[in-house]
């Protein structure tokens, strides 16, 4: 009986580890902060602890080489009750929020988070035809964190860009229904 429980549970922790990065396994997992390095939102390859955008949030890991792991939501790290924090989704693919870092500290995902747009206009947006984010976080210890060669005009050198699933994922069903991996019915409903 208890291999049964213990099995039951382990199936559980996979299936609420599995992410919604690099849908087509191409390598859009990374994101280039200035001061640290590469940043990746799916460490452990599909089903890890890697990140996960759904409509509403995000939560997960992501993996800083230099600084080790960024929690992007206090239900990671079971710290909610001490310290509330997020990265939340307006449904639009518009991020915003903040994550965390043992190592180094806060990461905010929008300027309105710092109340700094007047000065400095930042934030990370999703695009929803293609998954792909773009736009800077930025973190007082890690710098701008870059999620697309696009931002920096780099492309042509250094190929790099974080994507996710669109639509935008509901708790592991998409907004409009299908599972993950339905390919099949995707293919056909899109235009």
């Amino acid at each position: 009986m208890a291999s049964v429980i213990l099995t039951v549970t382990t199936v559980g922790i996979v299936s609420i580890a599995a992410n919604t990065i690099d849908p087509n396994d191409d390598g859009s997992q990374y994101a280039w902060a200035e001061n640290v390095g590469w940043l990746n939102a799916e460490p452990l390859g599909d089903g890890g602890p890697g990140a996960r955008i759904w409509e509403t949030r995000a939560e997960g890991w992501v993996w800083a080489e230099n600084v080790g792991w960024i929690s992007l939501s206090c239900g990671n790290t079971s710290s909610c009750s001490t310290v509330t924090y997020e990265v939340t989704n307006d449904g639009f693919g518009n991020l915003a929020g903040f994550a965390w870092s043992e190592n180094a500290g806060w990461v905010s995902f929008a300027c309105e988070n710092t109340a700094s747009c007047a000065t400095v206009d930042f934030g990370v947006v999703v695009d929803p035809g293609s998954g792909e984010l773009t736009g800077f976080a930025w973190a007082e210890n890690l710098g701008w964190i870059s999620f697309s060669c696009v931002n920096t005009g780099s492309c042509a050198t250094v190929e790099y860009r974080v994507k996710t699933e669109v639509p935008f994922v509901i708790d592991g069903v998409f907004a409009d229904d299908f599972e993950s991996g339905d390919t099949l019915e995707w293919d056909q409903t899109v235009p």
